[in-house]
């Protein structure tokens, strides 16, 4: 591990972050917007992909300016987004990290009281220097373009996400009826690529996490986000309740500066990252290097939220019948709570 700076406060209360990473036990949202220690919860779904979930490392909470001493951070891993929303509308979490379609969705069903603004971007898709969510397909399907997906079994997480959303992009792209012309199939990440192995899958969607194993399977890579989208658009966010806004105002804003400087820290000191967070979410090293803060990884270094790209990412997803309607996100978008760290 490399030497900290002695500037750097000690951080006290580890046994509060460790004790946070189970699937329940979401804690805080007391304190108000004024002065005094304000408690924040924060959810995730997915580990070292989702940025915020670096949170929950104690020896990274370390290195941030204000958590632990300005406020209070519980961090919760869920099984899924819609769970994380559940906790934000029984007002068990302050933030959440959400995707495209669950965003768009939660904003249109108003699913938390009061609904919900988007405070960051947490990665983007489709960047043309970094990792675009890939379809990969079996080295011997004859599958090496998306014409060859018609009549394919197509894996993917769940039906009706963000990366369903790339999926039916693709089939556009190549004239495929994303209804009728393939099969979607519902398979955890962690078992798609077995999947395609056993034949139960003719090709998946892969994120970044889990493209190091395709890439080491031989897989042969179909189509790339980037291949379906004129420039990179913001694929994934960090959301708070309007609620949690108006009462823990200052908290969030402190929350924001400790976000953009573990943006900072990780580029920096890459290694060590890496290492802490395959150890600490029990996760095999060489995967985690393999992808994480590297070329093979989503571009994670603007924070900040692109108004015109988040529109035009809900308008695509009403084009492809994932939401009903578009909305104007500028209504529930703010950067105020996230400085520039370009």
């Amino acid at each position: 591990m490399t030497q900290r700076s002695t500037n750097r406060r000690t951080f006290l209360k580890s046994g509060t972050a460790a004790a946070a990473v189970g699937l329940t036990g979401i804690t805080g949202c007391l304190g108000g917007g004024g002065g005094g220690v304000s408690d924040l919860g924060l959810a995730f779904t997915v580990p070292v992909e989702n940025l915020g979930s670096l949170f929950d490392i104690p020896e990274l909470r370390e290195e941030l300016t204000n958590v632990g001493e300005e406020y209070e951070l519980s961090v919760t891993r869920n099984e899924s987004t819609p769970d994380s929303l559940n906790a934000m509308a029984a007002g068990d979490v302050d933030m959440a990290l959400l995707t495209t379609v669950s965003y768009g969705s939660a904003v249109s069903q108003e699913a938390v009281p009061g609904n919900i603004s988007m405070i960051s971007t947490d990665f983007w898709d489709a960047h043309p220097e970094w990792y675009g969510f890939t379809i990969f397909a079996g080295p011997d399907t004859g599958i090496t373009e998306p014409a060859d997906l018609e009549g394919a079994n197509i894996g993917v997480n769940a039906q009706g996400t963000g990366t369903h959303a790339v999926i039916s992009k693709a089939l556009r792209s190549a004239d495929i009826d994303p209804e009728d012309g393939a099969e979607i199939v519902e398979l955890p990440f962690p078992s798609i690529a077995s999947g395609i192995n056993d034949g139960r899958l003719d090709a998946a969607i892969f994120p970044a996490l889990f493209a190091v194993g395709a890439r080491a399977e031989g897989f042969t890579e179909v189509v790339t986000s980037q291949d379906l989208w004129d420039e990179a658009y913001p694929f994934a966010y960090t959301v708070a309740s309007n609620d949690s806004l108006d009462n823990k105002s200052d908290a969030v804003e402190l929350f924001g500066e400790d976000l953009a400087e573990l943006v900072e820290y990780s580029y920096e000191n890459r290694s060590e990252v890496v290492s802490l967070a395959a150890e600490h979410f029990e996760l095999p090293e060489n995967v985690v290097d393999g992808f994480f803060l590297n070329n093979n990884d989503y571009y994670r270094q603007d924070i900040t939220i692109d108004m015109d790209r988040l529109q035009t990412t809900m308008d695509e997803l009403v084009d492809l019948g994932f939401l009903e309607e578009t909305f104007d996100v500028t209504e529930y978008a703010t950067n105020d709570y996230v400085p520039s760290i370009n």
